[in-house]
């Protein structure tokens, strides 16, 4: 059988708390249901948005009482686009670290091998705040998807993770 998938845009300026990503966590859920994608999928698109809103949380350089948080997502017939804006400071070294840490989770043969990995790296280190890398690894692992980022012209990290469809999740 095949499913008919919906070709939907939504766009969001939340926010940069908490209380939002949490709270957006169901009515994206909902919208990715409604798009024609099944359960498992609905849930893993889902829980890439969270991440993906929680880690621009985290690392975004919140400095005007305006700033907001940037959530877009395109569903189309071949695949699913989630993007998240925040700000960032000009800091070229935190940009490569990000962009190390995604060139190490490409270097293994599955996502899977990668999560495996720095689990093991993390739990034998002792506890520190900071960036442990395992929200991106469980977006590539747990959620199919490829991730990827830019900065804007305006100063903005654009970090987005594609699903292509028909990559089972069960």
């Amino acid at each position: 059988m095949t499913r008919r998938l919906l070709h939907k845009r939504l766009e969001k300026r939340l926010s940069p708390d908490w209380e939002t990503a949490k709270r957006e966590w169901a009515p994206l859920k909902a919208f990715f249901i409604e798009c024609g994608l099944d359960g498992n999928e609905a849930y893993a698109m889902a829980m890439t948005a969270s991440e993906l809103m929680e880690n621009a949380i985290k690392y975004g350089t919140w400095t005007r009482d305006d700033d907001v948080l940037s959530l877009a997502i395109e569903v189309s017939p071949r695949a699913v686009v989630v993007e998240v804006e925040n700000p960032v400071i000009d800091d070229p070294a935190s940009v490569r670290r990000l962009d190390d840490r995604i060139q190490w989770m490409r270097g293994f043969q599955s996502p899977f091998q990668a999560y495996v990995e720095r689990l093991k790296q993390v739990s034998s280190q002792s506890y520190q705040e900071g960036e442990s890398g395992l929200g991106l690894c469980r977006i590539a692992y747990e959620a199919r998807c490829l991730l990827d980022f830019y900065v804007t012209g305006t100063g903005r990290l654009a970090m987005s993770a594609v699903y292509q469809l028909g990559a089972s999740l069960s």
